[in-house]
């Protein structure tokens, strides 16, 4: 495996050990320091994911421009103000537009730069080498994603401001390993040009492409309660203590790690992509009924157990996807289509989960019993892509070998 990706998969470990907690206990800022309601809440986490979408979009096709080390390089020198705005808005609890304003320029800063990793790998990894090299980023990511909830809920305890000063000092550390390791993986100058209208031509006749959008929207609406909604449940309706919301995350980190490899075997052994996208998305389904039970720290671990299970399968399979059925010259501008796009099934989940758990709060596992459907019902639309998916891999991978003769 290329060497660049063994880079990126080591940046990956290091953001997630600082930078996971971050997005973790966000919520609890909002409603626990600055006293914002859960819709409001909602609308502030909803209107970040259409931010992130809009400038993932846009630096997607710059990267395809540009190239991806420029942007991995650079685009991260801003957070590390930004994360030490956020802690003294914490701190001083006195300046909730500086904390927003601030929060919403980390989101610009790791948007700018997820479609230049995310190309990144698909630049040095065939076809069917290309979930191989995805997964070995995710892990390396999970890694970090183990450790970092356990240090950020031991921090929650002295102040919640301390997470984001860690969040500062790993990214001055990824910054630096960029800078010094990582060499370029796309020359534009070596590919066709994208010029004005290509991409929006590309992607809008290809109707496997729109379909497979249409799903992911759905899906981002029920995705999203595994993030904010869970965190809220957890901390403020059922008053469980910080701990557990580390120790959980912790597991799912571990879990990654220590599962991903077994599921790649199994995933490039039988089936495709899309198949398994679906059954991952089918263990999201059961995790969410899960939590219908009452919430002792046993239900949240099993419930965490299971999701994870989903995340192995379907987290993989995206870019994998995308970047299969991307030219090579769009591999970054599909990446940000996709999310763009997505992005507003996040929004909305944001928005409908939080005001729904705030409703349904006295009876919460009608709220988890929607979302279990709701999600169950997307697991079976993937399934039915599965076999178009296949005909498509085959086109490509008769393509590449035409070209490579």
């Amino acid at each position: 495996m290329d060497r660049r990706i063994w880079i990126l998969s080591a940046t990956r470990f290091i953001r997630a050990f600082g930078r996971g907690s971050s997005f973790i206990f966000v919520p609890l800022i909002f409603i626990i320091v600055y006293h914002v309601d859960f819709i409001e809440t909602g609308l502030f986490l909803g209107f970040a994911t259409l931010l992130m979408a809009f400038v993932q979009y846009y630096s997607g096709i710059l990267t395809d421009r540009v190239g991806r080390r420029t942007i991995l390089v650079y685009s991260q020198i801003p957070a590390v103000i930004f994360y030490l705005l956020i802690f003294y808005t914490i701190a001083v609890p006195d300046y909730f537009i500086l904390l927003l304003i601030s929060w919403y320029g980390t989101i610009i800063i790791n948007s700018i730069q997820y479609p230049a990793v995310q190309a990144a790998v698909a630049d040095v990894t065939s076809v069917s080498d290309r979930l191989s090299g995805y997964t070995v980023m995710r892990i390396m990511a999970n890694l970090g994603i183990a450790i970092g909830p356990l240090l950020g809920a031991y921090l929650a305890y002295y102040g919640l401001q301390y997470i984001f000063l860690v969040s500062a000092a790993v990214t001055v550390v990824e910054i630096v390993m960029l800078y010094a390791l990582f060499k370029e993986t796309y020359i534009p100058a070596d590919h066709k040009p994208m010029m004005k209208g290509d991409l929006r031509k590309a992607y809008g006749q290809d109707r496997f492409f729109v379909f497979f959008i249409i799903i992911g929207i759905v899906l981002g609406v029920f995705m999203r309660q595994r993030g904010s909604s869970f965190t809220v449940y957890t901390i403020v309706i059922e008053n469980l203590p910080y701990s557990y919301l580390g120790y959980v995350w912790a597991l799912n980190g571990a879990l990654v790690v220590a599962l991903q490899f077994p599921f790649l075997r199994l995933m490039t052994k039988f089936g495709n992509p899309m198949m398994w996208r679906g059954v991952g998305t089918l263990f999201y389904a059961i995790s969410f009924f899960i939590l219908t039970s009452s919430p002792v720290f046993l239900i949240l671990v099993v419930f965490m157990t299971i999701s994870t299970f989903g995340e192995d399968l379907l987290s993989p399979t995206t870019q994998s996807i995308i970047t299969t059925m991307a030219p090579a010259n769009m591999r970054g501008s599909y990446v940000g289509v996709y999310n763009l796009y997505t992005s507003f099934g996040g929004f909305a989940g944001a928005i409908i989960g939080l005001y729904l758990l705030f409703i349904l709060q006295n009876i919460a596992a009608l709220y988890w019993t929607y979302i279990g459907i709701g999600t169950l019902v997307v697991a079976v639309f993937y399934v039915f892509l599965s076999n178009m998916f296949s005909r498509r891999m085959t086109e490509v991978l008769s393509s590449d070998t035409v070209v490579q003769l």
